[in-house]
């Protein structure tokens, strides 16, 4: 067996080597632990090696990782046991591959296209034990299964061609939403319809129950963001090597002026020294139209109401435009790989918009952060989709509610691992405040009702996502707080609306 790894250093006070080796265990690992190891060792050593030492101490894997939270993806060697750990967390925000060439396997974080072997991505449906004396691989599910779990099981077992037992007894379903419709509770959001916009907005702020949940979730989204941008290292990219406290830009924000991002953006502003710049990436492919692609104009909007909540703070909008010549030569170059095994026009539209969005290079500058925040899983999480729009005009809100489901479960399956691999190609990490459990659990655990109201009788641009809106409006965004929901792929102008998101793109074989 083999071993190799590469490190993006960003906890502790030097960077950890790996692979991890000694007499009883190989141990590499890709992630970020913000709970579950105290914040002064990690200060200190950083997360790999305290892991590894739960990982030890507890002499089961599973139970170790169940300490934690933050994203991650591990391989880990048990060398007396001859077993191989591996897997993903939870929601998938790691990316882990595994690959095949004949008898041969391959476990790795990105892979290039026709080397000889095939890949899929790990599924997140719990952590992978492969015996290596008997050839058995065994995987131990999370404490709730997501409800994809037997067709990924079905699918990582067709695609090894072999078979892949489950430890144990099969665990209960990850609960539903809540559904049962109370119209007591529901009326509220009857009293805002045809209301102005402002006004709807202040009679939701001025009553107890939205107020104490519009503040709950504030408090949560702060201390996820604390966890995501304390501790990392004084230095940005291009002063790392000289080991000085510099005053470039550390920390930057996937930037559309969207209610997702600009609640970030005033979140984060509180939770970093005043003199440290923050990059917002905008990126564009409107080549036609001077780039001034949706997005672009939104994003400038949202710049001017941040520059006025926070005028001490310096805001480096980067207008990162990119032309059909480049973005054509890159995904042949290399972005295609990093997409890879995922094949749809969907995965190429916003792979490539993520790319050269998290490059943040701006005719000669580029941007110096190390880190970089996106709103990936508030449309989720708070019902921002047209499609949850759409099923909340045909079921009402068991419609909805199916659609969410739906959503949430799809989560961990769909992108994440894909947009780890495209940003951490640039030396830079992926971190995404709306997925951390405390934020999840709040949120997730609110009745529909609570969240949101996609529904006819309000304006787009307000009932979706309404509690994460009221929010942007309390913290002072009120005209961010009403922008309608526009994906990535159609907000920059790369996406071609004659092509069908879901089919295979020619251009990524």
């Amino acid at each position: 067996m083999l071993f190799a790894a590469s490190v993006l250093w960003l906890q502790g006070k030097t960077p950890t080597e790996q692979p991890l080796e000694d007499k009883e265990s190989v141990f590499i690992y890709n992630g970020d632990i913000f709970s579950g190891i105290p914040e002064q060792v990690r200060d200190k050593l950083g997360d790999t090696i305290p892991l590894l030492g739960l990982i030890k101490a507890s002499e089961n894997v599973c139970f170790a990782l169940s300490r934690v939270a933050g994203p991650y993806a591990f391989i880990y060697l048990d060398k007396s046991r001859k077993k191989l750990y591996f897997g993903r967390d939870l929601y998938g925000r790691r990316s882990l591959l595994i690959g095949k060439n004949g008898n041969r396997f391959v476990i790795c974080s990105a892979a290039k296209r026709r080397k000889g072997f095939e890949f899929m991505e790990v599924p997140s449906i719990g952590t992978f034990c492969w015996n290596l004396i008997t050839g058995d691989l065994m995987v131990i599910p999370w404490q709730y299964r997501n409800k994809n779990f037997e067709t990924k099981l079905e699918d990582l077992k067709g695609f090894l061609k072999q078979d892949l037992s489950v430890e144990g007894v099969l665990p209960p379903e990850e609960s539903a939403i809540q559904t049962e419709i109370d119209s007591n509770n529901t009326t509220v959001l009857h009293i805002v319809e045809g209301l102005d916009t402002d006004l709807a907005f202040h009679k939701l702020l001025n009553i107890d129950k939205w107020l104490n949940n519009i503040n709950k979730l504030e408090i949560l989204l702060q201390k996820s963001i604390k966890a995501r941008v304390s501790g990392i290292p004084n230095s940005c990219s291009n002063c790392l090597n000289k080991n000085v406290h510099c005053k470039h830009a550390k920390i930057g924000i996937l930037y559309s002026g969207g209610v997702d991002c600009s609640v970030l953006a005033i979140l984060l502003d509180k939770c970093i020294d005043s003199e440290s710049p923050i990059d917002l990436m905008n990126v564009a492919f409107d080549e036609s139209n001077q780039y001034n692609a949706p997005d672009r104009l939104t994003g400038l909007q949202g710049l001017n109401e941040l520059r006025q909540i926070c005028p001490e703070r310096k805001w480096n909008f980067l207008t990162i435009n990119v032309p059909q010549e480049e973005l054509n030569l890159m995904r042949k170059e290399c972005i295609a790989d990093l997409i890879y095994p995922l094949t749809s026009i969907l995965d190429d539209s916003l792979g490539c918009a993520l790319w050269f969005a998290a490059r943040g290079k701006q005719d000669d500058f580029t941007s110096t952060c190390r880190v970089l925040l996106v709103g990936m899983g508030a449309d989720e999480l708070f019902g921002g989709y047209t499609r949850h729009r759409a099923a909340f005009a045909r079921e009402s809100w068991q419609g909805l509610n199916n659609v969410l489901n739906e959503d949430w479960q799809n989560l961990s399956h769909r992108n994440l691992g894909r947009d780890d691999r495209v940003v951490s190609d640039h030396g830079r990490q992926l971190r995404t405040p709306y997925l951390d459990e405390e934020v999840v659990n709040f949120v997730r655990n609110l009745k529909l009702w609570e969240k949101t109201y996609p529904s006819k009788t309000v304006p787009q641009g307000f009932g979706d996502k309404l509690l994460l809106r009221c929010l942007a409006y309390k913290l002072g965004l009120k005209q961010v707080s009403r922008f309608k929901k526009r994906a990535l792929q159609f907000g920059s102008r790369i996406a071609n609306k004659n092509e069908k998101a879901h089919e295979m793109s020619t251009r990524l074989l």
